[in-house]
């Protein structure tokens, strides 16, 4: 009977309505969130899709410039950039590969110190020539090289210092040659070392020492 079903909770329909009306908000908010996870996933995708096709973009062109340098540089060699994942070219490092002029093709770490030298300074020089800096310090970057691979390399920097201002570090005679201004640094017995500016390319030596004396000597601490 109906008296069997007492005591009947008279705000069980109010309850009912209450926790649907709940139930509602949270399917409505699982609904918005889907739709925020939908519409991130395909930002991130796009996003993605853009950086890779900007990055191949920048890629290609460097290596190209790479190429073309990497001849200059090794009087006829060749090398290339290569990517060690091109399908997901962020999650893998690049590799080089070079041929110097009359050798067989290695990878940079087989090379000789010079010819590393040589494959790096044309690396360098590549990512300049794409994205051009005001101002560049190189420190002997001429140590691993021979006489024939410096002057061409000391030549390179002269040309590109017609858009970029260089600061080379060097010992080697050919190098200063092709500068446009020189300082030196020097020691004296006394073990104090002095700046010496306005230096004449044919008084320095073939270890880099002054050999006759200069127009200007700086005051210590002048740099």
């Amino acid at each position: 009977t109906m008296q069997g079903l007492e005591p009947v909770n008279m705000r069980a329909l109010e309850e009912y309505e209450h926790q649907m009306g709940r139930k509602k908000k949270f399917d409505d908010d699982v609904d918005h969130l889907n739709s925020q996870k939908k519409n991130l996933v395909k930002l991130v995708g796009e996003i993605t899709s853009k950086k890779k096709e900007r990055f191949f973009e920048v890629f290609d062109q460097i290596n190209r410039n790479f190429k073309e340098i990497y001849a200059q540089l090794s009087e006829g060699g060749e090398a290339e950039l290569l990517l060690e994942n091109e399908e997901s070219v962020f999650e893998g490092g690049l590799t080089i590969k070079a041929r110097p002029h009359g050798k067989k093709v290695l990878r940079l770490a087989a090379l000789s110190g010079g010819e590393k030298s040589i494959a790096s300074l044309g690396f360098i020089f590549s990512i300049q020539q794409y994205d051009p800096s005001p101002f560049y310090v190189l420190d002997e970057i001429d140590m691993f090289l021979d006489g024939v691979n410096a002057e061409i390399v000391s030549r390179m920097i002269k040309n590109r210092a017609e858009h970029s201002q260089f600061i080379s570090v060097s010992l080697r005679k050919i190098a200063l040659k092709e500068a446009n201004y020189l300082y030196g640094v020097t020691m004296h017995d006394s073990g104090i070392s002095e700046m010496i500016g306005n230096i004449d390319p044919e008084s320095v030596g073939p270890k880099g020492e002054i050999k006759a004396h200069v127009q200007e000597v700086l005051p210590h601490g002048a740099g």
